[in-house]
């Protein structure tokens, strides 16, 4: 079990998360987006990752302080490739966290009512559809790069191989 302070926790689960959608990742699903759609898809991808990794953090993580400091450390990181690794240049990462944390209290509640990864992705799917970033024909191609690019079980096995350094 690696010994890590909650920066280094922050930049393995960064360093695992899809960055950047738009060109060629869409193209490989078929899906075709303008820029600000890829720039939204790449939003909700990264808001769902995020609840990914608090559900890991909750499961994992006993003291809810090691919770709060690995999930601000992440937020740092995120902050940090906002323009660069996630090019969401004129975006405001603020409004981001807002909805990132609308997105957790629905995942959370379809999880809570028996769903697994699957229903929520296909959540993820119907957000991005209703905000016009996908066309309702290219919802199973959203849907199978949801499950194909969201490390679920990655970020789960991540959290649980490390140790918080420090208080």
């Amino acid at each position: 079990m690696a010994l890590l302070t909650p920066s280094q926790a922050a930049e393995s689960l960064f360093s695992i998360l899809p960055h950047n959608l738009a060109g060629g990742t869409l193209e490989e699903y078929g899906i075709e987006a303008t820029p600000e759609q890829a720039q939204e898809i790449t939003r909700e991808v990264l808001a769902l990752n995020l609840y990914w990794v608090q559900s890991a953090l909750q499961a994992v993580r006993t003291k809810p302080a090691d919770k709060e400091r690995v999930l601000g450390a992440l937020h740092n990181r995120i902050l940090q490739g906002w323009t660069t690794d996630l090019r969401l240049d004129g975006q405001d990462a603020q409004v981001f966290f807002k909805q990132a944390e609308e997105r957790r209290q629905t995942y959370d509640q379809i999880v809570q009512e028996g769903g697994g990864p699957v229903a929520v992705f296909t959540e993820c799917a119907a957000i991005l559809e209703s905000a016009s970033a996908v066309k309702s024909e290219d919802r199973r191609k959203i849907l199978a790069l949801l499950i194909d690019l969201i490390p679920v079980d990655q970020i789960g096995e991540l959290v649980g191989d490390w140790q918080l350094a420090g208080p």
